[in-house]
């Protein structure tokens, strides 16, 4: 393909949602090339737990039920596994206000049809004997499910390639192409590359690419960790998650960037953004999570952050204390002021569009996500379950510098 030759369109990001959507407008027809800087799943669609949970946000709960549908699809059709298998949540509470918290979840989750189950101190520690013995309760439901994060987004691009998408990895995207107020392209590493359309999975990484085309998008980036231990010597029967973690939705996760005021005072309450989270592999280990803290940059800011993590899994399961670390991570993942991702085409620069800001749900809502942009790009109408997601809730136009031209 020649640099010059204009494609249908440019997928700028290859995530799990920027695969997804390469595989969702391939399907349409259309002529798709895919730019990943560096390799796919890279970021955070390979370094997350992979969870997929009911959730108590209804514009939410519809990404997860289109969720598990799309990935029970991709692992039938998709040639490779992606691991997707049921698991029970069980949200435990450490007193009683964290067990007011778990009592609105509840509500929530079954005013939306998902079965949930009270659990008091004693039916806990009959399900999960692990857990701290002074736990106030909790809640459990059996409608979640879990996959590898990197097999599905590979799962994606196969399909993608199958469809006739072409991916370029390891080939940046540095600035947009611009004519007018049309987006034309991408000045990649390889040159500039026309484009009719040009689709940003960027994650955190979208509101500076955005920028210098004149478009303002609030994603920001919000850093989470995890740890793995070495096998356990006991098996845990359910996904584990604290009532707090697991009430608090996408809601109050840091959204924007720090001010240069924050940066010159005092670092972030790291532990503010700390909550317990656990599930067991295959081979015995946990994983360990989870947190989210405003984050500027792709390598590993705050790496303080896991003290937190362990102290905050040691308050629910004490025998974790003689367990070896095996391995901690992190990744940036994108969100916005309101929790709900960014969703279509961007105001003011015809051609823009957008899939970012999805936070801890990317993987989740991958799927949805796909299907909205597509069937958006090539038909011409929105669907109206994406309204929560119109980028044009947040985007403003970024004033010109003087001396300054676009393309």
């Amino acid at each position: 393909m020649s640099s010059d030759a204009a494609v249908d369109v440019v997928v700028v990001g290859g995530g799990i949602v920027g695969c997804a959507c390469a595989l969702a407008l391939a399907d349409r027809g259309l002529e798709v090339v895919v730019l990943e800087r560096a390799g796919l799943a890279a970021g955070a669609s390979g370094r997350n737990a992979g969870l997929l949970l009911p959730h108590p946000d209804p514009v939410s709960d519809l990404l997860y039920r289109e969720g598990v549908a799309g990935y029970r699809r991709l692992a039938e059709e998709g040639g490779a596994p992606v691991g997707l298998c049921p698991t029970s949540l069980l949200v435990v509470a450490a007193d009683d206000a964290d067990l007011a918290g778990t009592e609105r979840l509840a509500e929530a989750l079954a005013g939306l049809g998902h079965a949930v189950e009270p659990l008091d101190p004693g039916m806990l520690a009959k399900l999960e004997p692990c857990l701290a013995a002074d736990l106030a309760g909790g809640c459990r439901h059996d409608e979640g499910f879990q996959l590898d994060p990197t097999a599905a987004t590979l799962a994606f691009a196969a399909a993608a390639r199958r469809a006739g998408a072409v991916f370029r990895t390891h080939d940046q995207a540095h600035r947009l192409l611009v004519d007018g107020d049309r987006v034309t392209g991408v000045a990649t590493d390889g040159g500039p590359l026309a484009a009719g359309a040009v689709v940003l999975a960027t994650g955190p990484w979208t509101r500076p690419l955005a920028a210098r085309a004149g478009i303002d998008l609030l994603v920001g980036g919000a850093r989470g960790w995890l740890l793995q231990t070495a096998p356990l010597p006991w098996s845990v029967g359910h996904t584990l998650m604290d009532a707090g973690w697991a009430a608090s939705g996408d809601a109050g996760f840091p959204a924007q960037a720090p001010t240069v005021a924050e940066l010159a005072g005092a670092p972030p309450d790291l532990e503010a953004w700390t909550g317990f989270g656990m599930q067991q592999g295959p081979g015995g280990h946990a994983v360990v999570g989870a947190s989210l803290a405003a984050s500027l940059r792709e390598d590993s800011e705050h790496p303080e952050t896991v003290r937190g993590l362990a102290a905050r899994a040691l308050r629910f399961v004490p025998g974790l204390a003689g367990v070896p670390v095996v391995a901690t991570w992190s990744g940036v993942r994108p969100v916005t002021p309101d929790g709900h991702p960014l969703v279509g085409p961007a105001p003011g620069l015809a051609g823009l569009w957008v899939a970012a800001g999805h936070g801890p749900i990317g993987v989740l809502a991958a799927p949805a996500t796909a299907r909205m942009l597509a069937e958006h790009l090539v038909g011409g109408r929105p669907d109206p379950a994406a309204a929560p997601f119109d980028p044009a809730r947040f985007a403003t136009a970024v004033p010109p510098r003087a001396g300054t031209a676009s393309g």
